[in-house]
């Protein structure tokens, strides 16, 4: 019993001196007006992240951050059966940021994807990979956001 509670203390000590920040408490706290300038690329995933990032901006602030990005959008093949039907593909999104602020600029580039099997029915496959593209762009934005908070 003395052990558990020497235990507690020690770690409630450790923990309290260590200055320990989760990495995700500063997301919110983007201090930005944030404008997207420009963005080629896919058209929908470029949508979704600049209404993303408009979402996360503070109207009122000071600060104005201009981003501009370059969305391309992959769709290649994984596996074949031993017909040479396709039967896996991968989603792969390259997304590359300008970020210009005051008076420097800085570029940096973020890559997801995500692996997925053929279905047999074209439609529901179709909107499979809508919501691929949605997942993807909300992670890319995200990563984005995250990146704004800790400089």
């Amino acid at each position: 019993m003395i052990k558990k509670i020497f235990f507690i203390i020690l770690l409630l000590n450790l923990l309290n001196h260590c200055d320990y920040k989760p990495v995700y408490s500063q997301q919110n706290k983007v201090d930005y007006k944030i404008v997207v300038t420009s963005f080629t690329g896919d058209k929908e995933i470029n949508n979704l992240i600049s209404t993303i990032l408009k979402r996360n901006s503070k109207i009122n602030s000071n600060k104005i951050l201009n981003i501009s990005f370059d969305t391309k959008y992959m769709k290649n093949i994984l596996a074949r059966n031993a017909a040479g039907t396709i039967t896996d593909y991968q989603a792969a999104v390259i997304t590359e940021f300008t970020i210009e602020k005051e008076n420097n600029s800085e570029n940096f580039s973020v890559n997801e994807k995500f692996n997925f099997q053929k279905m047999t029915d074209k439609y529901e496959e179709k909107n499979y990979e809508q919501t691929i593209k949605k997942n993807l762009a909300n992670s890319i934005s995200q990563k984005l956001i995250l990146r704004l908070a800790l400089n």
